[in-house]
């Protein structure tokens, strides 16, 4: 049993998230807070920061509870347990997008939602522990990129933009193409905030390499890359726009 585990319950039926909270308390989980839509769910993350959160795919407002793990995993990542009435393959399907670490169909009983719960801080602590480690040398402007026996120097000011690939995370520069074992989320806290913005879950760019910002992406060279609405203002305010 994993004790002492901060979760935030977001699930728009009241009653439902009563049970929940009642009952993994008794197994020793703290709950931060009970969310019951997009706003509160954003709200209690950044103020909590919660080791998991369930979430309620069918939750009130304008965004569901898929849009909301999207987004609380991308800026913060924190492991997303699915809670669904609807088992169907769509469901399914749509809810895969946004890489959750759980998902239980209900009525589910609360071993199960334990042993899910479980399962899923298991994984992100594998997951943080197996990442690659690597240096950063600010004086010289040039990442170190720890690969099995070897070190990789990658100029900073030669990125031009940052992918994520599941688990991977791959640098893309003119000449080259790196891929890393870390989340993307990590890479982005190793360079320097005032060259990089993440504009999308998937994506971080290199401010000085865009050439046009059309609709919802950005463009460096032939690449046009998605810009999340969770990250558009930001995006704007970092430009200088005449």
């Amino acid at each position: 049993m994993i004790k002492n585990k901060k979760v935030l319950i977001v699930e728009d039926e009241f009653s439902i998230a009563l049970d929940i909270k009642t009952s993994l308390e008794k197994l020793d989980y703290v709950i931060v807070g009970i969310a019951s839509n997009y706003k509160e769910a954003m709200k209690y993350s950044v103020e909590t920061m919660p080791d998991i959160v369930i979430m309620d795919i069918n939750i009130s407002g304008d965004k569901n509870g898929i849009e909301a793990a999207e987004d609380i995993y991308a800026k913060y990542e924190i492991p997303i347990v699915f809670l669904t009435a609807n088992g169907d393959d769509a469901t399914f399907k749509e809810a895969l997008q946004s890489k959750p670490f759980g998902f239980l169909l209900k009525p589910f009983n609360i071993k199960e939602l334990s042993f899910a719960l479980q399962i899923a801080l298991k994984k992100q602590l594998e997951n943080k522990s197996s990442r690659t480690t690597w240096s950063n040398n600010k004086v010289s402007n040039t990442l170190f990129i720890k690969d099995k026996s070897q070190l990789i120097r990658v100029k900073i000011d030669e990125i031009l933009w940052v992918e994520a690939m599941d688990n991977y995370t791959q640098i893309i520069t003119r000449n080259k193409k790196i891929v890393v074992n870390m989340f993307l989320k990590e890479f982005y806290e190793k360079v320097p905030q005032d060259k990089f913005l993440r504009i999308h879950r998937s994506y971080m760019v290199a401010l000085d390499k865009i050439d046009k910002i059309e609709n919802r992406f950005v463009f460096i060279g032939d690449k046009n890359i998605p810009v999340s609405k969770a990250y558009k203002s930001q995006l704007l305010e970092r430009l200088d726009i005449l």
